[in-house]
């Protein structure tokens, strides 16, 4: 799904306004950390606060709303910060973006059954995992394209 600017700026401001907002996951890039239909919670980014392995919300110059886990933080020849990211499923890192396409952090994730904030231990063991073992990412690329291929075969959909 595509978003322009105004959208964007109107997701900020009901950051800004109310401290947080909710956004229903629909990609598999975060799987099994974030799984399709899984309502997000994103509250203010403070670039202060941030750190590797948080999950940031940002606008991408394609037009798409993006979560995906902060790798690194670098600055560029001019000295501008640019923030590293990359999906848990993905095998290479996102482009890197500035500052002011960043809209939130994620802070809990809600399925029916729990909601799961990122400061609990098993949502701080994931980032760990996924921050530490890079293989982790191609292992969960090839089960998920094995899960595809088998509900396509089957004719189930995702």
């Amino acid at each position: 799904m595509q978003f322009n600017q105004g959208t964007v700026e109107l997701l900020i401001r009901t950051i800004n306004k109310y401290g947080w907002m909710d956004l229903p996951s629909y990609g598999i890039s975060m799987y099994p950390y974030i799984k399709k239909g899984n309502i997000c919670r994103f509250v203010q980014f403070d670039e202060m606060n941030v750190k590797k392995g948080d999950v940031l919300l940002y606008h991408a110059s394609s037009g798409q709303l993006i979560a995906h886990r902060l790798l690194a933080v670098q600055k560029t020849d001019t000295c501008q910060k640019q923030f590293i990211l990359k999906g848990d499923t993905n095998l290479i890192t996102d482009d890197p973006i500035n500052k002011t396409q960043i809209i939130g952090k994620l802070a809990t994730i809600e399925n029916t059954k729990r909601k799961r904030y990122v400061s609990d231990l098993s949502s701080i063991m994931w980032s760990y995992i996924m921050l530490s073992f890079p293989i982790v990412s191609k292992l969960l690329r090839y089960f998920l394209s094995i899960v595809l291929i088998n509900k396509k075969s089957s004719g189930a959909s995702l």
